[in-house]
């Protein structure tokens, strides 16, 4: 029987080293297929901080943002061509090795305008890109910030400094489904099932969610920048954050956090100062194991919002 399969894994390996090349040749061949990526999946799993942002909900934050990212010489109405037909927005702040990495994916039915837009002459230079010889994609790089952008398909935009790692991502991603398919079963994927089964992916990565997003691994100076007060690193040692930003009626956001600490000894003295940090607010802290504390209910303007997120 494990020779069978042994033999069953290697003619669809096979098969795909084929099947695939031409298959994954051209962004259209690929789209075209049963295969849909997700585009968180096109993410490095390496990430400080992740963000989702539902646009139709948020689509003042979301131009902010992308301008921000893209490049301040890019124009509202430009912006705003790419944004019309995107649903959510993802995005993959720093790393470990590089703490100024930028990566973002934007799911949604890339429309005529948004293709137009982002084969814009005035702002971008455009090349093919060979990923990993599967895969060949038009790449577009903003002439002034050096950001690159990527339409692989028609439901997704990649941007970053370099989207190399997500067009092989994307390539790996869609091999992994269309070998799935093969062999009738979910295996082809177990490379990544770690990551997929993590809090930052199920928390982010929730498509359903009518709220902003994070997710931070280093969450200090957010949380410094959120109260406007410094914070003792030796009372606030964090695994995460996860942060939950809901609209208000007014037009201010609600803030909602989750903190989960590396040591059971401070969270008492994290509770106290935290309320006293917040008392001329309508928010609450609550301890709710030895381990994690939440605030709740703090609210901020757009503006603030920005500057914690480093829009300015």
């Amino acid at each position: 029987m494990k020779r069978t399969n042994s033999f069953v894994l290697a003619l669809a390996a096979a098969f795909l080293a084929v099947f695939g090349a031409a298959t994954l040749g051209s962004c259209a061949s690929v789209m075209g297929s049963s295969v849909k990526v997700k585009a968180f999946d096109t993410l490095d799993s390496d990430a400080l901080v992740y963000m989702s942002v539902p646009v139709h909900v948020h689509s003042e934050l979301t131009n902010s943002l992308l301008k921000k990212m893209i490049g301040s010489d890019v124009s509202d109405k430009y912006i705003k061509n790419v944004t019309d037909s995107i649903d959510r927005v993802y995005i993959g702040l720093g790393s470990a090795s590089d703490k100024n990495r930028v990566q973002i994916a934007c799911d949604g039915t890339v429309s005529t305008a948004s293709k137009l837009a982002l084969s814009s002459t005035e702002y971008f230079t455009k090349k093919i890109q060979n990923v990993n010889t599967a895969g060949l994609y038009q790449v577009y790089t903003e002439k002034k910030s050096g950001m690159q952008l990527c339409n692989p398909g028609s439901d997704l935009i990649l941007i970053a400094s370099d989207v190399t790692p997500q067009l092989k991502k994307y390539d790996s991603e869609a091999n992994s489904q269309i070998l799935s398919d093969i062999l009738n079963s979910g295996s082809a994927n177990s490379n990544a099932a770690e990551w997929k089964s993590s809090e930052a992916y199920k928390f982010v990565g929730d498509s359903s969610a009518n709220t902003v997003r994070l997710y931070m691994n280093r969450p200090l100076s957010f949380i410094t920048n959120l109260l406007g007060t410094a914070l003792s690193s030796s009372i606030f040692q964090l695994n995460f954050i996860e942060g939950e930003f809901t609209k208000l009626a007014s037009g201010k956001y609600s803030v909602d956090l989750n903190m989960e600490f590396s040591k059971d000894n401070l969270i008492a003295k994290a509770v106290a100062f935290l309320k006293v940090a917040l008392l001329m607010t309508d928010s609450k802290v609550t301890m709710v194991d030895d381990h994690h504390l939440s605030v709740t209910g703090i609210q901020v303007s757009l503006s603030q919002m920005q500057n914690m997120l480093g829009i300015r």
